[in-house]
C-alpha cells in the first residue's frame, strides 16, 4: 500500500505541473516529458523526492507500534498546507499524498492501536492540502 501511494502520488506531482503547461502554454497533452531545461531538471528531481519520502518517512512510520502512521500522517497533512509556499515543486502534493496513505494505515489499525481521528485528520487535511496543490496548478 505504501509503494502504491508513492507511484500515485509521484505520477500526480507530474502531472498537474503538466496540465497547466497544456493550459496555459498549449503544449499538447501527449508531449508528456518536459521539454524546457527548468522542466528536465525539476520533473526527475520531483520523482526522486517523492519516492525518497515515501521510502524514509512513509516506511519510518509504516514499521511504528501505538499506530505510528496516524500521527506522522497528520503532520505531513499539515505539512501539505504549509507546502503550498513551495508549490513549484508540489510539495502540497506530495505531502498531502503521503498524508493521505499514512491516514488509510492508521486507520487501518485504529482498531487494536487506536489514533482512530489521527488517522482520519490525516486523511481529511492530506486530503485538502493535495487538491489545494493540485488546484494551483490547474487554475493558474
Amino acid at each position: 500500500m505504501l509503494w502504491v501511494g508513492a507511484a500515485a502520488t509521484a505520477l500526480a506531482a507530474v502531472l498537474f505541473p503538466h496540465l497547466e503547461a497544456v493550459k496555459n502554454k498549449d503544449q499538447p497533452l501527449w508531449e508528456f516529458w518536459p521539454h524546457d531545461r527548468e522542466g528536465l531538471l525539476l520533473v526527475p528531481l520531483i520523482i526522486v523526492l517523492t519516492i525518497a519520502l515515501f521510502a524514509l518517512l512513509g516506511a519510518w512510520a509504516w514499521s511504528g507500534a501505538r499506530n505510528r502512521p496516524a500521527k506522522v500522517g497528520l503532520v505531513c497533512g499539515i505539512l501539505g498546507f504549509v507546502g503550498v509556499l513551495a508549490f513549484f515543486l508540489s510539495a502540497p502534493i506530495i505531502f498531502g499524498g503521503l498524508a493521505v496513505t499514512l491516514g488509510v494505515e492508521g486507520r487501518r489499525r485504529a482498531g487494536t492501536e487506536g489514533r482512530r481521528n489521527q488517522a482520519l485528520g490525516a486523511i481529511v487535511v492530506g486530503s485538502v492540502a493535495f487538491v489545494i496543490g493540485a488546484g494551483v496548478w490547474v487554475l493558474a
